[in-house]
């Protein structure tokens, strides 16, 4: 229960005016993909991660891993746990290999959740990951992910991705992140430079899972120049008040994700992060207010 509790208060209290990059130290860290497959043009994805206790005691760090596209009870997954001692960091290569070898040629998303060892209140961790192309050990290229908790987006909100790329150079993927408690249905929509509609397609995220597609599986044959992606929830599977606020947290609805972008040089392997950043103008227009913050 005390896990459940602080991740609904992160979420309840995710401020919407904050950008979703801003970070802050917390005992609560979403790490929205770590992964260890082998990808396309001869990639193979690695995550390497550090994390470093700010608090004044030790503190017990579990970490909890949610394969993709599969239907996840929260908190019911593989976990890990390791002890940090007040001041120290530590840091893993192989997040996926070292921590959960046994779940193989996959990826997927991380919760860190700190607790102080000696029962104190503040238990605070900062973490951060980097997933990279490991195909030459010796020149691995990288992307930093960052963790998150301001990024939420929950009923008439937009993630908003510009400098989405498919073509001979560049190609781009989307991730959403479903922190619901069941199945999410959300609507992508890829326009041109222009503004223009290349493709707007349905898409299932399974429950506290993380799905994600190329361009290519999105309905985009070409996009160059660069565009956006554009996610949110389906509004046809909106069967609650997306303006009532008890409906935003884990558990009241399939309303609750985050979104990020991975555009990848198609000639060196080199990736680019970037959170989906949150537009709240159709939420404004519906409910007539902004989502509030914690009072």
């Amino acid at each position: 229960m005390f896990r459940v509790n602080v991740l609904v208060l992160a979420v309840v209290c995710a401020v919407s005016a904050v950008p979703a990059e801003a970070q802050f130290v917390s005992s609560l860290h979403i790490l929205p993909v770590v992964a260890k497959l082998a990808g396309a043009a001869g990639t193979d994805w690695m995550t390497s991660m550090s994390v470093s206790n700010v608090s004044d005691e030790t503190v017990d760090v579990t970490a909890m891993f949610f394969r993709e596209n599969t239907n996840n009870q929260p908190f019911a997954g593989p976990e890990y746990t390791f002890s940090l001692a007040a001041g120290r960091t530590t840091t893993v290569d192989d997040v996926l290999g070292s921590w959960f070898p046994g779940q193989g040629n996959t990826k997927g998303f991380l919760i860190l959740l700190a607790e102080a060892s000696g029962g104190g209140d503040e238990a605070l961790i900062a973490a951060t990951a980097r997933v990279f192309n490991n195909a030459n050990p010796n020149a691995t290229y990288g992307q930093a992910v960052s963790s998150n908790l301001t990024g939420f987006v929950f009923g008439r909100g937009t993630a908003v991705m510009p400098g989405a790329r498919w073509d001979g150079r560049a190609r781009s993927n989307v991730g959403v992140v479903n922190l619901s408690f069941q199945p999410l249905s959300v609507l992508v929509t890829t326009y041109d430079a222009d503004g223009a509609v290349v493709s707007s397609v349905t898409r299932q995220v399974s429950t506290f899972s993380l799905t994600q597609w190329s361009l290519s599986q999105l309905g985009v044959s070409a996009l160059s120049p660069p565009g956006r992606v554009e996610v949110m929830v389906d509004p046809a599977s909106i069967t609650w008040d997306p303006c009532d606020p008890l409906t935003w947290g884990p558990g009241a609805s399939p309303g609750l994700f985050m979104t990020y972008m991975s555009k990848v040089d198609q000639a060196t392997g080199d990736a680019e992060f970037a959170y989906g950043q949150n537009d709240w103008t159709e939420f404004e227009n519906e409910c007539g207010t902004l989502p509030d913050d914690c009072p």
